[in-house]
């Protein structure tokens, strides 16, 4: 059944228990949940600029992001919402978009597209029980596995059903059903979307003095459109935060996670997954040392996580958005300072995120050095829903299966 059939299926599901009211009772409350609702408008406006060594053009990207959307307020424990999406070039197309045919320029992957970017229907009438059907962003932990991807201009979602319980005290247990992914790529991409029989469990429990613990089953199955990406995934993290001495807070992070072929994948391999990261934070200040490791069976096939924000990963230059055969090994340095607690003149300083990183890059099979990397990035939040945000990128390749990339990002955005 297409996505669109089971979103009419829905209404009418919505319709026949709205009918088990009196009508003017039900017909009051619907007009009170749509007048009641919120209109939500988000633009975004990006100048994205990548010098490749490889290509002999530079990409100058200028594109407008505008999403306009709407959500009811409770309706009999049913909310409803839709929100529409467009991308469009700003000039001239400079750049490739992977589906305009300019292999001479670098990637920027914002294609022009128009589509509805979400429309669900969500239930809570059920005790510490949230369910929602239809096109949806879902994101889980830091997106490592399943994410929106919302640095690019068209996110990432999906058809899917999801249900999330509370009942057990300290516990949240997901549960997920997938049957399409609607990627940045657009619809006019034979990428764009990949049809899916995915399923997915989640569950975090508070650990007190601890930290979060979290275990999960990503059972993802691409059929047709990406069968080598189809895999199984079973994994645990732990989360935490002390506080020491003088404010200062101890952080620290460690995952373990272990990955093999599933449903049609024509490869048959096994792959561990390693994430371990320890900071210290004070006031608007943190810093992290962290070394995350996608591991290769015996270089032939590598742990893959092809539904992640893979941009919040690995570098913000975007070299590694699909694993390397052997594996990839990144030892990473990150230092992020938030401004806060100013007065008077300097008040507007507060909220200015300054964001800095250093990335060594190298195989988990072999141990062949791929490059370094620095970033940078500010984001400058200014009155009434604007703000400014800009990102450097500066990829230097150690092996000949990379060249050296320099990335710089201006964008300018407005909610409301």
């Amino acid at each position: 059944m297409k996505s669109a059939t089971k979103l009419l299926a829905l209404g009418a599901v919505l319709s026949a228990l709205s009918a088990t009211a009196q009508p003017a009772v039900a017909g009051e409350a619907l007009f009170d949940a749509i007048s009641n609702g919120k209109f939500y408008i988000d633009e975004r406006y990006r100048y994205e600029y990548v010098d490749q060594a490889n290509r002999p053009n530079t990409a100058k990207a200028s594109t407008l992001r505008s999403r306009v959307g709407f959500k009811t307020a409770p309706f009999y424990g049913f909310m409803f919402q839709v929100e529409w999406e467009n991308v469009r070039n700003i000039g001239d197309d400079r750049f490739n978009n992977t589906i305009n045919g300019k292999g001479t320029f670098p990637v920027v992957a914002d294609v022009e597209s128009t589509e509805w970017n979400q429309m669900f229907l969500a239930y809570s009438g059920i005790p510490d029980t949230t369910i929602k059907v239809g096109r949806q962003v879902i994101t889980l932990d830091n997106h490592r596995f399943i994410g929106h991807v919302g640095w690019r201009q068209n996110n990432q979602t999906y058809d899917a059903a999801k249900v999330v319980n509370t009942s057990i005290d300290g516990l949240t247990v997901s549960y997920g059903y997938i049957d399409r992914i609607n990627r940045i790529f657009g619809n006019d991409s034979p990428n764009g979307n990949w049809d899916s029989e995915s399923h997915f469990i989640h569950g975090a429990y508070k650990l007190p003095q601890l930290g979060v613990l979290k275990g999960y089953g990503y059972l993802l199955d691409f059929e047709d459109d990406s069968p080598a990406n189809s895999s199984a995934t079973y994994g645990l993290s732990l989360s935490g935060k002390r506080d020491i001495l003088d404010g200062y807070g101890l952080h620290y992070y460690a995952e373990y996670a272990h990955q093999e072929d599933y449903a049609d994948n024509p490869i048959s391999y096994e792959a561990d997954y390693y994430h371990l990261a320890l900071g210290l934070s004070k006031g608007g200040l943190k810093t992290t040392v962290g070394f995350e490791s996608l591991g290769s069976d015996d270089g032939n096939f590598a742990f893959r996580t092809p539904l992640a924000t893979l941009h919040k990963f690995n570098g913000f230059a975007d070299q590694f958005l699909v694993t390397p055969a052997g594996g990839l090994e990144d030892f990473y340095l990150d230092v992020t300072y938030k401004i806060k607690g100013y007065g008077d003149q300097w008040s507007y300083l507060n909220g200015v995120l300054l964001k800095a990183q250093y990335h060594d890059f190298s195989s988990e099979e072999g141990s062949i050095d791929y490059g370094t990397e620095l970033d940078f990035y500010v984001k400058v939040p200014l009155r009434r829903g604007l703000y400014i945000e800009g990102k450097i990128a500066d990829f230097n390749a150690d092996s000949p299966a990379y060249v050296d990339v320099e990335k710089y990002t201006l964008g300018v955005g407005w909610k409301y």
